[in-house]
């Protein structure tokens, strides 16, 4: 990254800000103020467009929000769109929308209260065909909860104690177990009844208002005629929604992104200094770009705005933006960096490492070709229905990165939905981890070994410019971690036992310089660095778990007295145990990298890069999923 300077007569604030936003390269920082700077104060005709432009963006964005989806691409640009013709259309598509959605949560409710209801009508035609009179009667509609029927019997003697035989009671159960009644007494003794009502806690409900003065014979016809009707009410709700978003999604899209660029351009207003005559821009740019922003303003401005680069002693102590940029087969695991910190400028991105040990790790630790082909099917499908840029595209390819590794190392191991592979004709390459639990535990540290070495080399590396002696002392650590480890392996008689002397030896003469290098401390982090090799031993004990769950899942087939319930349950379990090894991987890898693998040379605080530029869907997608 370069810091640049941009200056230039103030008349030209303005259109210079159009250009820089054409080019979409600069990340526009505040200047720092001097003696002849200042920030730049609007003007009372520009506040009040400012205003304006503001309260169209909260009506386009209430709109597109009632809306829901959104064409991305809008068929022309926004330079013969005005702020009045943008106010009108926002402004009347979120009064239409807002009233469409008001009108759907009234439909909504009524089918809800008609439904609380339905359970009353077998009891309303019996009072039909009862040919009780209902003048003079007043009505309560009571629901008694599921086992209520010692409660019922208790309403029914409080009645009769209280109101003689001058009431009917009829119950009917619901649907969801609980009881719908209707009870019919006098008006005179209307008062009395809902005081016994409210004292034994029954619930009552009132009926809808268009229904509450018809009789009960037309109450039922009506609230199941408008029952039917709800539907086509609410279709052509969604068919007006159509239309509208038909007609007007594209100049809402166009309104969206005038809007935002807009207020884009107030932002970078704010962050200019001016003098009574001159205007002042800093920011960022990627290195590479900066000729070619200057060629594109000269173009443009020619010799009334100049820019000029900014030395690294006046920028010292700030943060330079950070964009992570990676080849195409590494990119989706920037999903995974991303959930830390970003690094800091000029800094190591451990994203190729994490594309590279991430799939391979979760691959080791399946490692089932009948799984892995599962997980990569799921995967394809998230792909084919997610859009390009997001987060759910890129985790549907990390998703087919791990499902690969996943079958590859199942071939390895010769496992298929477990042991199923053995009884088919596959055979172990490597070993059966079934059986060979020390040859995978040995695996699983080794690449302990690798990764945390790996890590230990990066950050000397990576020191090595600013504090050569730490940079020495961090190096040495990952040369004494492979000489412990080949000590051991002497010791264990895995290599040859002359080499043992020597390799202790070796270990000795460089303990003083990792000391020299990395502090009095050194040999305490040096332990805790074997441990974390020991850590990845996690890769073989969920592994393991997930092998053996596989292999109780097949041996069900036979456990139980008949074929068909074996399979289901032995499908079943496998489904559990799909999931269990698809999640749990994921989680111990991404503390395996986390931890153990960024705690070597990892360095978090970086700032996001976001260059000043035109709004897009694909651009404000990316920084909401930053921001999540």
């Amino acid at each position: 990254m370069a810091r640049i300077r941009m200056l230039g007569p103030i008349e030209e604030l303005q259109p210079v800000l159009g250009r820089v936003q054409d080019i979409g390269l600069v990340h526009l920082v505040e200047p720092s103020e001097g003696e002849s700077l200042k920030r730049l104060d609007l003007t009372a005709e520009q506040d009040r467009h400012i205003r304006s432009v503001r309260k169209v963006a909260e009506d386009v964005h209430a709109a597109i929000a009632l809306l829901g989806e959104m064409p991305t691409r809008h068929a022309r640009t926004t330079e013969d769109l005005t702020l009045a013709r943008a106010a009108l259309i926002a402004g009347r598509s979120r009064r239409d929308l807002e009233a469409l959605d008001q009108r759907r949560q009234e439909l909504e409710e009524e089918r809800a209260l008609i439904l609380k209801f339905r359970p009353f009508f077998s009891t309303f035609r019996k009072i039909s065909e009862s040919g009780l009179a209902l003048e003079g009667i007043r009505v309560f509609y009571l629901v008694l909860r599921e086992g209520g029927e010692q409660e019922l019997r208790r309403i029914r003697v409080a009645l009769r104690e209280t109101l003689g035989d001058g009431f009917e009671l009829l119950s009917q159960p619901s649907e969801s177990g609980e009881a719908a009644m209707l009870l019919a007494v006098p008006k005179a003794s209307g008062a009395k009844a809902e005081q016994l009502l409210s004292e034994a806690g029954v619930q009552a409900l009132s009926l809808p208002d268009q229904f509450g003065d018809d009789s009960v014979g037309t109450t039922v016809q009506r609230m199941q005629t408008r029952l039917a009707e709800l539907p086509g009410d609410l279709a052509e709700l969604d068919n007006e929604r159509t239309r509208i978003a038909s007609e007007r999604g594209r100049d809402l899209a166009r309104i969206r992104a005038y809007v935002e660029d807009h207020l884009a351009t107030v932002e970078a207003m704010e962050k200019a200094a001016v003098t009574p005559r001159a205007f002042v821009l800093e920011g960022w740019i990627p290195s590479a770009a900066r000729a070619d922003l200057e060629r594109k303003l000269s173009k443009s401005f020619g010799d009334t705005v100049e820019v000029e680069a900014i030395s690294s002693e006046e920028w010292s102590g700030e943060t330079a933006p950070v964009v992570l940029k990676n080849p195409r087969l590494f990119q989706p695991f920037e999903a995974i960096t991303k959930m830390m910190p970003l690094p800091k400028y000029g800094t190591v991105d451990p994203t190729p490492f994490v594309g590279v040990f991430f799939p391979m790790f979760f691959g080791i630790t399946l490692g089932d070709i009948g799984y892995g082909a599962v997980l990569g099917a799921i995967s394809l499908i998230l792909r084919l229905r997610s859009q390009p840029y997001t987060k759910l595209r890129s985790i549907s390819e990390i998703g087919l990165a791990c499902a690969l590794f996943t079958m590859i190392f199942g071939f390895l191991y010769g496992e298929l939905f477990g042991d199923l592979g053995h009884r088919v004709g596959l055979h172990p390459i490597i070993f059966n981890r079934e059986e060979a639990f020390f040859p995978f535990l040995g695996l699983a540290v080794a690449l302990g070994v690798v990764h945390i070495v790996l890590g230990l080399f990066i950050g000397a590396v990576k020191m090595f410019r600013q504090d050569k002696r730490h940079a020495v002392g961090r190096g040495m650590a990952g040369v004494m971690v492979i000489l412990i480890v080949f000590a051991l392996l002497a010791a264990f008689g895995m290599l040859p036992e002359r080499f043992f002397t020597p390799l202790v030896i070796t270990t000795l003469v460089a303990l003083p310089i990792l000391v020299v290098g990395e502090g009095i401390l050194a040999p305490v982090e040096l332990v805790s660095t074997l441990g974390n090799v020991l850590s990845y031993a996690r890769i073989m004990a969920v592994g393991t778990a997930s092998v053996m769950m596989a292999v109780v899942a097949n041996r069900m087939t036979g456990a139980f007295g008949g074929v068909v319930v074996g399979v289901i349950c032995a499908l079943l379990f496998h489904l559990v145990n799909f999931v269990l090894g698809v999640f749990s991987p994921t989680i111990h890898m991404l503390r395996l990298h986390y931890v153990e693998f960024f705690g070597k040379f990892f360095s978090p605080g970086g700032a996001q890069y976001q260059p000043f530029r035109h709004w897009s869907p694909r651009e404000n997608n990316a920084v909401e999923e930053r921001s999540a």
